[in-house]
């Protein structure tokens, strides 16, 4: 049996809780923002893995993936920094009725307080995971635009927290050998990193939606996903 005792995963848009909006018609197209942005059902893909640190927020709430220095966040330009104040298509939209978005700043600075301390708590040789899903196709607010996406995306940093090559070239190949089509970097890029001395490689799985959600996926799809996802982290 794989230990995956070593790992930390990563998976800060999951949540889909959107507090103080109610059912009500003018907030449908903020409802269904959320959901379209969500990774949905990505933390059950990985139940194997014994780490785990997630959100019950909607990433509109607060965007744990993001700088929380919007002079650093490329997608803050969008308004989609840490504290997002725009829809997919730029619509502005009013985050009050979340309420003070001073407490969602100290829930980010818990957050990665958190992932900090797991990190610290296995020591030099761990491994972040930093995991997502995307759509099959582009939304408005994607930097990369192009229409021919991947089945899976690898993402990581040049420096320190990279991975051997060839543990990459290795996770690459269990996926390929799968029928699944592969890309280093995209359509996004880099990995999670923490703010700490130890010494630990980060690798970001972004699946494809059309991949494990959707009409034609059949329960036996998921179960073939889920062992190719286990063959391939182990080699991490």
């Amino acid at each position: 049996m794989d230990n995956f005792n070593h790992i930390v995963a990563w998976i800060p848009h999951t949540g889909m809780f959107l507090p103080h909006v109610d059912k009500s018609p003018k907030f449908a197209t903020l409802r269904e923002n959320a959901l379209l942005l969500a990774d949905e059902q990505v933390d059950t893909l990985y139940s194997f893995l014994p780490n785990k640190i997630t959100s019950d927020y909607s990433r509109f709430v607060v965007d744990l993936e993001r700088y929380l220095d919007d002079s650093k966040e490329e997608m803050a330009r969008r308004g989609m920094g840490c504290l997002y104040n725009r829809l997919i298509d730029g619509t502005p939209f009013d985050r009050a009725v979340f309420g003070e978005s001073a407490y969602y700043t100290q829930y980010y600075k818990h957050k990665h307080l958190q992932l900090k301390q797991a990190i610290e708590n296995i020591g030099d040789g761990a491994v972040l995971l930093d995991l997502h899903s995307f759509n099959p196709l582009p939304l408005a607010c994607d930097i990369d635009t192009r229409p021919d996406r991947p089945d899976i995306c690898l993402g990581f940093n040049n420096g320190p927290t990279k991975p051997d090559d060839t543990i990459l070239r290795r996770v690459k190949d269990t996926f390929e050998e799968s029928g699944f089509k592969v890309a280093f970097n995209a359509p996004f890029t880099g990995a999670m990193t923490a703010d700490t001395h130890i010494k630990y490689k980060s690798l970001m799985i972004e699946i494809n939606k059309k991949c494990y959600l959707g009409e034609y996926i059949q329960p036996q799809d998921i179960v073939h996903l889920v062992h190719i996802l286990r063959r391939a982290i182990s080699f991490l």
